[in-house]
């Protein structure tokens, strides 16, 4: 009676692991066929929105969109290193920052490549990814950050969002 109970038990473990099983090799099938140029961050502003399709952010060399939403002055950039959407206010002391990409280089302090840009206005250089100038004379200022959905573009489309175009 007790080796029925423990067979059963292991039979039930047994099953579950299996159908676990399935539902990963589901979900790693459903991941390869996705393609992140093709989705899109969604970004919102004090009520309004607007949405950067990574593929055309995801270009050699890199684009960068200095934008805006609203009247709100943003950046919004993709990281082929690391694979991150960012969007950041552009305002520093009250000034409006355009950035240019600077090129890939290690965040100071890390092991992490990533992105790296340049304001035009005080020739600081900032990481992507943190949105903080790591030379210059802002060094140590971080950008304020927003945060991006990731949507594909029928949900935005349904949305009636704007898109970016660069």
């Amino acid at each position: 009676n007790e080796l029925t109970g423990m067979v059963t038990e292991l039979s039930a473990e047994a099953k579950s692991a299996e159908n676990l099983k399935n539902q990963l090799a589901e979900t790693k099938a459903q991941l390869e066929k996705l393609n992140v140029n093709e989705l899109y961050g969604l970004v919102k502003v004090n009520g309004e929105a607007k949405a950067y399709k990574i593929g055309e952010l995801n270009k050699m060399p890199p684009v960068i969109a200095n934008d805006f939403i609203g009247d709100t002055p943003i950046i919004v950039s993709w990281c082929p290193l690391c694979g991150t959407l960012t969007a950041y206010d552009r305002r520093v002391d009250e000034n409006t920052l355009t950035f240019k990409v600077e090129g890939a280089r290690k965040i100071p302090g890390t092991e992490i490549e990533n992105l790296h840009f340049r304001d035009e206005q005080t020739n600081s250089v900032w990481a992507q990814g943190p949105g903080l100038a790591v030379e210059g004379t802002e060094k140590g200022t971080e950008l304020k950050s927003y945060p991006v959905q990731l949507f594909n573009e029928d949900v935005i489309a349904k949305m009636g969002i704007q898109v970016w175009k660069p």
